[in-house]
């Protein structure tokens, strides 16, 4: 798996410093610091955000791409009842191997 800073480069490479910071939810100034690796705080809360939008893993259900924040959403979301092939999807998720951890679990 990349590193959270070869993901952020990349980002930053197909767009914008600014437009990676709207979509990381920090402002211009602490990308562009943390980017340069002179950001002066801890930086455990903008790495996890990078993994969660840039990080991509491969499912094993779909053979399609997604963000590790889908795959979260998808697997630690309650289960869709009302369509067989989406409760299909969610019970295929709670035993895959690739499932993110609970963010409760980690904090």
């Amino acid at each position: 798996m990349k590193s959270w800073q070869e993901l952020l480069k990349a980002a930053i490479e197909r767009s914008s410093i600014a437009k990676v910071a709207g979509e990381l939810g920090y402002s211009r100034t602490t990308i562009s610091l943390v980017n340069a690796g002179k950001y002066p705080g801890d930086t455990r809360h903008v790495e996890r955000r990078i993994y969660e939008l840039y990080s991509r893993i491969a499912c094993p259900f779909t053979g399609n791409e997604i963000s590790s924040q889908q795959c979260a959403e998808r697997s630690s979301g309650s289960a869709p009842t009302s369509n067989p092939r989406a409760l299909k999807h969610w019970s295929f998720c709670q035993q895959c191997p690739k499932r993110p951890e609970d963010k409760e679990q980690e904090q």
